[in-house]
């Protein structure tokens, strides 16, 4: 296997997922998005592999590119998957690899869809009663600013620090990251209506895993956790089935205690503090249960850690750059005078350092293989 994942751009990406699938022997869906095109004109679309039982007893899913700008890497721990043709499944048991989820972000290096929608805040019933983020009126209006360049670097991090005096850890990082249903324009947005990535679940792999008694997953992501740590967010709290099913799967030890950045240690001990719960709204490891009512469900988001202290600056003014490019200075996202900022904040999720990338192709692989071997 490749010690280097190769992390490309969207459309490059897609079409070595598509060749190795093919090679694979996969069974491959495709869900082209029906407006978006990407920034060479290429079509944006949501690719299924599916291996193994066709109406499995069991299953594995994992998920690339929930968050856009992260899908190089969940797309490079795919690839790495693929590339070993020498696996095999256990009896009765499918994987299934939902490639580019959220392709509009993943080609124009957005976390976000092109509806400025965090699609991981997007797996609620909109039907019902919408979730009320009671922190996020504080921010709403200091979010948004006129103008925004490296000059205003210093005046950022000052807005953060007063944030974080005012507020505290815990109740800023619900207002910035837990989901919000109210401002269409603003972060971490849940969206009003079911995104193109949502429904591409729906249609094309949720009814075919519905034979499925069991069913194991990962979301592949980056950002949490120290950087160069592994991190586990499991589907079910300490004590429930999903929870056990993951310390079988991964190790107990490892699904706890995986080493937290600086800023995450201050909000988990703000958050004991003050007994607030920064659990965010609308995420797929909490949904696919729902979706799949009559199957065992366990997984977790799984992050490659990107955090270190000394990019916190940056950090927050990508966040605020994307809202910039898409409300303020509204011209195309590929014009040359965005570069150092998109540059910037794709580094920040996906480090030039090949290091991090050679963890990100080796443990990745073993990772998925640990999460299908239980289902034997």
């Amino acid at each position: 296997m490749q010690t280097d994942p190769v992390i490309v751009p969207y459309a490059a990406a897609r079409a070595r997922f598509l060749a190795l699938a093919k090679d694979a022997g996969a069974r491959i869906d495709t869900v082209v998005h029906p407006t978006g095109r990407g920034p060479e004109g290429e079509p944006l679309a949501v690719d299924v592999a599916w291996l193994g039982a066709e109406n499995p007893r069991s299953a594995f899913l994992a998920v690339s590119s929930m968050h856009g700008l992260e899908g190089p890497a969940g797309s490079a721990v795919q690839a790495a998957w693929l590339q070993d043709t020498a696996r095999k499944l256990p009896a009765g048991a499918a994987v299934c690899l939902v490639h580019g989820l959220n392709p509009w972000g993943f080609a124009y290096r957005a976390r976000g869809t092109e509806n400025n929608v965090d699609l991981n805040r997007n797996f609620i019933d909109f039907a019902g009663e919408l979730p009320v983020n009671p922190y996020y009126a504080r921010i709403k209006n200091e979010i948004r600013l006129p103008s925004l360049g490296p000059e205003d670097i210093p005046k950022l991090i000052g807005l953060y620090e007063t944030l974080v005096k005012e507020m505290g850890p815990a109740r800023l990082s619900i207002a910035v990251n837990s989901g919000q249903y109210e401002d269409a324009e603003g972060l971490a947005f849940g969206g009003s209506r079911i995104e193109f990535g949502h429904r591409a679940l729906l249609d094309a792999v949720v009814p075919k895993l519905k034979t499925a008694r069991r069913l194991t997953f990962i979301d592949w992501h980056t950002g949490v956790g120290a950087y160069g740590e592994v991190a586990f967010l499991p589907s079910g709290k300490f004590g429930t089935l999903a929870h056990k099913t993951c310390a079988q799967m991964w190790g107990e030890s490892r699904i706890e205690n995986w080493r937290r950045s600086g800023a995450e240690e201050a909000i988990e001990a703000d958050e004991a503090l003050i007994g607030e719960s920064t659990d965010k709204s609308g995420q797929l490891r909490h949904w696919l249960q729902r979706a799949l009512p009559q199957t065992e469900v366990a997984g977790a988001v799984i992050e490659f850690g990107t955090e270190k202290p000394e990019d916190m600056d940056k950090l927050v003014l990508c966040t605020l750059y994307d809202r910039f490019l898409r409300f303020v200075d509204r011209g195309a996202r590929t014009n040359p005078k965005h570069g150092w900022a998109l540059d910037i904040h794709s580094k920040l999720f996906v480090p030039d350092d090949r290091h991090w990338r050679a963890l990100v192709a080796e443990e990745g692989p073993r990772l998925m293989d640990q999460a299908i071997a239980v289902l034997a």
